[in-house]
């Protein structure tokens, strides 16, 4: 493909698409981590109010809820990657390249922190929290 007007064009159709369906991925990344934080809520709330040894169903579920929240956080990451593995190489060939820019500029910055690693924190915070209350629950069961 040359440097034509028409390639160009071309390239930042592609360009424009590929970033649509980025910001796409984004949005539906962001629902579904509300999803999951949700459900988080209604088992924390569900153990609460229970508070017995039947709670450790409960809990053991809230795991493994949030083991699978951890593999989606890092399918979408993978996803949201390759995305702008392309993005950037469409990039290559237009005269601007704002996404690898702002990429560049980001790396630069020492107290930015990747929101996938951010993520993460909540469903381990969960993991943590249930892991608490397992013990909690067979201390209390087993020592009265």
């Amino acid at each position: 493909m040359g440097n034509t007007k028409d390639d160009t064009e071309i390239l930042l159709g592609e360009w424009q698409t590929c970033v649509e369906m980025a910001n796409s991925i984004s949005q539906r990344r962001d629902s579904m981590n509300n999803l999951f934080i949700t459900l988080n809520l209604a088992i924390t709330t569900a153990v609460s109010i229970t508070w017995d040894i039947k709670s450790l169903f409960i809990l053991i579920a809230g795991i493994a809820t949030c083991v699978l929240w951890m593999k989606t956080i890092r399918n979408y990451k993978l996803l949201n990657t390759a995305k702008f593995k392309i993005i950037v190489s469409i990039e290559e060939k237009l005269p601007k390249s704002p996404f690898n820019d702002e990429w560049e500029l980001l790396k630069k910055i020492k107290n930015y922190t990747d929101s996938t690693k951010l993520e993460r924190i909540l469903p381990i915070t969960f993991i943590l929290l249930y892991i608490t209350a397992i013990i909690t629950i067979i201390t209390i069961k087993y020592t009265s």
